[in-house]
């Protein structure tokens, strides 16, 4: 099954409502909070003209009205029912609106923003490369660009090495997130695209209450089940509660747009973790070679 925000136009109402709730509930997270104010704070808090990619239900968009103060702020969502709950939440607000589009294709004018922001949106696109170029198109040149994403392949739930719950949290999260990956390869997607990558940053996040899944990921969970009882759990220690184990949330990206950027300033920061190898026993055959391998560099 497919990550459902690929499709989120077509989700009936009632998986509307459970998605719009998760959105609220994550966004009330006073971790989640934290994260928002410290990454949006690189951006001028009166930032002129705002567009946010992917506003949902409009509960990311309280995150930044709060630490923004844009003298006209756009909100988009290809889904028009999350776009009437956003227009429910914000629309008495003055100099804010919402319209039904997408991030490839906003429907907004060359360069009529001094910033755009993506909040938990990059790991849902099947085309980022096209939506990194629209980010593009719609600013203004210097005008500046913020992504906050999920480093989703760092997510855990293990207590201990073997822990069935850990594969059954991997097969529900690929009905629910495109690219796993995301955050690894936008720095450099950006900068082909145009940008000047000037930071990138790493935020731990810790959950430890269900996130309230929506109602389409049912038939994930029944497979989980599944993949659940058949996995072989390891020797199990003394039980802790769950939810105490770090989850990986985020990278920032944040990227000054230039026409002809300067190769001797730009600057990026690579990091990458290597994921744990799994036992043979998880799945029944060999693992696989690792991804990636730890590092963080400067590169000028």
């Amino acid at each position: 099954m497919p990550d459902l925000y690929l499709r989120i136009a077509e989700q009936p109402d009632d998986v509307l409502e459970q998605i719009a709730r998760a959105m609220d509930k994550r966004a009330a997270e006073p971790a989640m909070q934290r994260i928002a104010a410290r990454y949006l704070g690189a951006l001028e808090r009166r930032c002129g003209q705002l567009l946010e990619i992917g506003c949902g239900n409009g509960a990311s968009t309280g995150l930044l009205l709060e630490h923004l103060e844009p003298t006209r702020f756009v909100g988009i969502d290809p889904s028009t029912g999350l776009i009437d709950r956003a227009k429910r939440t914000h629309g008495a607000r003055p100099c804010v609106t919402f319209e039904v589009a997408d991030a490839i294709a906003t429907g907004q004018p060359d360069a009529a923003f001094d910033a755009v922001v993506a909040h938990t949106v990059f790991s849902h696109l099947a085309d980022p490369e096209g939506a990194l170029a629209e980010a593009f198109r719609v600013l203004r040149p210097g005008g500046r660009l913020a992504v906050f994403d999920g480093d989703y392949a760092t997510n855990t739930v293990a207590l201990f090495d073997g822990d069935p719950l850990q594969a059954a949290m991997t097969l529900a999260q690929r009905n629910l997130i495109h690219d796993p990956y995301i955050m690894r390869r936008l720095a450099g997607m950006a900068r082909r695209a145009g940008f000047t990558v000037r930071e990138i940053e790493a935020h731990g996040y810790v959950q430890t209450e269900p996130p309230g899944l929506p109602a389409q990921p049912a038939r994930a969970r029944h497979r989980c089940g599944r993949a659940e009882r058949r996995v072989r759990p390891g020797p199990r220690p003394r039980p802790r509660a769950r939810g105490s184990a770090p989850r990986r949330r985020g990278l920032v990206l944040r990227c000054h747009p230039v026409r002809q950027p300067d190769r001797r300033e730009a600057r990026r920061l690579i990091l990458s973790r290597r994921p744990p190898r799994l036992s043979p026993r998880h799945f029944g055959s060999r693992p696989r070679s690792p991804r990636g391998s730890a590092s963080a560099r400067w590169c000028r």
